[in-house]
């Protein structure tokens, strides 16, 4: 099809929409304006629709979401977006079945962009999150173009998941869309948005307030988890009479954030495990020693050295401040050795400051040795 729409068709669709009994709340940053017009032109628009919202600029998208940016076009931004509109709909409307609706795209411009033209959507409706998200061909088609199907394939993705007749039939071959759903799971929604510091998640649901004393956390990405965290776990475990707990932190000093569908996949692929799994917001081992006081951590070998690098702090007596806190709180690190450019190195390898020795165990290479990396296994 081409980017011309069906005025008659698109009121037909909106009408089942608005009829469907639910109160919807919108908000679309980057082009999708034209479904706000569609659904507010239409006659009886005030039976759903309870908000929509475009805040545009980078500083009203901040505000509307509550959390700093940069938010780029990305599937995450979109989730967050309808997150968001659907805790309004929910407020506003006084009713649990809300509908929210967020769109992020980065469209044709004139300036030079980094990236692909393309679209994010997310509708987040009982349980689950129905995303969608939209491929444009380089300079195929122009923004009014663009904007024409990114709008029809939103009204298409809402009318659709609310049980009502698809907008759309088919699509221009500038255009690629792929859908895929994902679970709400509210606690990890709260603590993505910054109003919760922690969640517990188990093979069998959630908490908010994990238990905080006496833990032992091995920290990673857990992407994937294998026999190697599971035989530190199971070392340390013996070593220091404490269940071990996987930690998994959504900021990174070094990588990028995790995304809300990157936690519940790296759950997912842990629910078969005996260890739960923590999720915080804590980059750093004090920060996350201020969340569990006195816990211990379970570490590898290359992971003990950056504790003690002044550099991963920014000066040395931000490193020594640190250092304090985490003897303050009582915790110790276990320390596993491992292969390092060649050769097996232990805790033994590392100078530790004299001040800190206490706060270091050492995992003898007889009790746990694997030389095996989440890098290896992504790679092989």
């Amino acid at each position: 099809m081409s980017a011309e729409l069906d005025p008659q068709r698109i009121a037909i669709v909106v009408e089942q929409i608005l009829a469907c009994g639910r109160p919807i709340a919108l908000a679309t940053t980057g082009g999708g304006s034209l479904v706000i017009n569609w659904l507010l032109g239409h006659p009886g628009a005030s039976r759903a629709i309870v908000d929509a919202q475009i805040p545009y600029h980078e500083a009203a998208l901040i505000d509307y979401l509550g959390q700093e940016g940069p938010h780029a076009a990305t599937q995450e931004t979109a989730r967050c977006l309808a997150q968001k509109a659907g805790l309004r709909a929910q407020r506003f409307a006084q009713a649990e079945n809300a509908v929210g609706v967020g769109a992020t795209a980065a469209l044709a411009t004139t300036r030079t962009r980094r990236g692909e033209d393309r679209a994010h959507l997310a509708i987040r409706l009982d349980d689950r999150y129905h995303l969608r998200r939209l491929a444009f061909t380089k300079d195929a088609a122009q923004r009014s173009e663009q904007e024409a199907i990114l709008s029809l394939a939103m009204l298409d993705l809402l009318s659709t998941v609310l049980g009502a007749e698809g907008a759309a039939q088919s699509m221009p071959a500038w255009v690629e869309i792929v859908d895929r759903q994902v679970p709400v799971h509210s606690a990890v929604e709260n603590l993505l948005s910054g109003e919760a510091t922690a969640v517990e998640l188990t093979s069998t649901g959630s908490t908010l307030a994990p238990q905080r004393d006496q833990r032992l956390l091995i920290a990673g990405s857990f992407n994937p988890l294998h026999d190697g965290h599971r035989g530190l776990a199971a070392a340390a475990s013996r070593l220091s009479g404490r269940t071990a707990t996987l930690e998994l932190s959504v900021r990174n000093v070094d990588k990028p954030s995790l995304t809300y569908s990157e936690v519940i996949e790296r759950w997912r692929g842990v629910q078969n495990e005996t260890m739960d799994l923590v999720v915080t917001r804590e980059p750093t081992f004090d920060g996350k020693a201020s969340l569990f006081p006195g816990c211990d951590f379970a570490i590898g070998y290359d992971t003990a050295m950056r504790i003690v690098e002044p550099r991963y702090y920014g000066t040395e007596a931000d490193m020594f401040r640190a250092l304090d806190e985490l003897l303050e709180t009582g915790s110790r690190f276990y320390v596993a050795g491992r292969l390092w450019r060649g050769k097996y190195h232990g805790l033994s390898s590392i100078h530790i400051p004299s001040a800190y020795t206490q706060l270091f165990v050492e995992i003898p290479e007889s009790d746990f040795r694997a030389d095996i990396s989440s890098t290896d296994l992504r790679e092989a």
